[in-house]
């Protein structure tokens, strides 16, 4: 849990788990932020593309933390995967987060 806020905390990740769950995290809040700029403001009409635009425009999301997104390659996982990965989970909750 200390792990999660690293920046306050000084406790920095270490596990597979503790990096997944932050980049998780951060990563929720780019895949919201980029449904809500689609004209449907729904997740289903997101793409690894347009995700991956995003991601790069520091001014899109500013709030969203890159780095910690980018965890996901210290635990072996692509970012483009990792994206593949976070999006389809979203959207099989789409209906219950208004996405």
């Amino acid at each position: 849990i200390k792990a999660h806020n690293y920046e306050h905390t000084g406790v920095k990740p270490e596990t597979k788990m503790e990096k997944a769950l932050i980049a998780c995290d951060a990563l929720s809040g780019l895949l919201v932020a980029c449904a809500l700029v689609m004209p449907s403001k729904k997740l289903d009409e997101v793409k690894i593309s347009t995700i991956n635009k995003k991601f790069k425009q520091k001014d899109f999301a500013r709030r969203v933390n890159r780095n910690k997104i980018m965890l996901c390659e210290e635990i072996g996982v692509p970012k483009e995967k990792f994206f593949e990965i976070a999006l389809e989970g979203l959207k099989k909750i789409s209906t219950e987060i208004g996405l």
